[in-house]
């Protein structure tokens, strides 16, 4: 029998006897963040420079490449991911002269644990956001998207100048309706049971992480790239998206959910976007703590 099955038949035996309890452990399997079970090297990625964050004990470091630039690039990874899948995304920012930061998200990448929220991610990413002190521009990935539109739209310092969303879903609750239960067989009783505890765990209930009502208020130059036929977050998403901010603009890209990233399509798109949209800098810019925990490590990508 495989552990899919073995799973299912003790999932539904706790659904039985304890259904809180099965809904803990379902939630636990949505909210993994280690979808593929590997664990990276605690390697400094080629040609970056660490930097403390500050204010995050779920995070406390990232690297940066062209630490001298003039403004910084944030790049967000998606869920059951981490940094490195954003690393093709670095030579176009650094080549317009800013610095790109990237950290591993809350018990992603080398950070401890394999459970995370999104209330964690969010909270990360202002933490970011604040120790940088000059981010103007977030380029985030899939479920990335929703955290980092939710950390712009809370943070009360200098606002980025505009944002990239990569196959961004819409919702969490979206994800969710679309998750095929990870080997469990997902009742109607035990999904409800899941929001609820995922309202438990974040603060927040599900439909709070919906991407167009967190950016509501924002009035941030924003391009949404999706390709067509990705596999795992459908287009209407996009579309959903696009209508929902007050200055978005869709445009498609090729290589699906993940190859999306390294796509040439997509590296020419945030080139000419933030060329369109990004201020010439001036003046100094505040020179992030280096740090002596340092990594690196191979991609890989999924969804809660």
């Amino acid at each position: 029998m495989t552990p899919h099955p073995l799973r299912r038949h003790a999932h539904t035996a706790l659904s039985a006897l304890a259904p809180r309890a099965a809904a803990r452990w379902a939630t636990s399997i949505f909210s993994s963040t280690r979808t593929y079970g590997l664990r990276p090297d605690n390697t400094l990625p080629l040609g970056a420079t660490p930097f403390t964050i500050h204010g995050n004990h779920d995070v406390t470091d990232g690297f940066l490449w062209n630490k001298d630039g003039r403004g910084s690039a944030l790049l967000v990874h998606g869920w059951a991911a981490n940094s490195s899948s954003m690393h093709s995304l670095v030579p176009p920012l650094r080549n317009q002269g800013l610095r790109v930061a990237a950290f591993d998200g809350p018990a992603h990448g080398v950070r401890k644990g394999d459970q995370a929220t999104m209330t964690q991610y969010t909270r990360a990413i202002g933490a970011a956001l604040d120790t940088l002190g000059d981010v103007k521009v977030v380029v985030a990935h899939s479920l990335g998207g929703i955290a980092a539109i939710a950390a712009v739209a809370a943070h009360t310092g200098r606002m980025p100048e505009c944002a990239v969303l990569i196959a961004p879903p819409a919702t969490l609750g979206a994800v969710l309706e679309r998750w095929d239960g990870g080997g469990l067989r997902l009742t109607p009783p035990l999904v409800q049971g899941i929001y609820k505890e995922l309202h438990r765990r974040n603060g927040v209930p599900v439909s709070h992480w919906d991407l167009a009502a967190r950016g509501t208020a924002l009035d941030l130059p924003t391009l949404i790239l999706h390709d067509p036929d990705d596999p795992l977050v459908p287009y209407t998403d996009a579309r959903t998206i696009t209508a929902g901010l007050k200055n978005a603009h869709l445009a498609d890209a090729d290589g699906g959910h993940t190859g999306i990233l390294m796509h040439h399509t997509t590296t020419t798109h945030i080139t000419h976007f933030t060329t369109q949209h990004l201020t010439t800098p001036n003046g100094p810019h505040p020179h992030p703590h280096p740090h002596p925990h340092t990594h690196t490590h191979p991609h890989h990508e999924g969804t809660p």
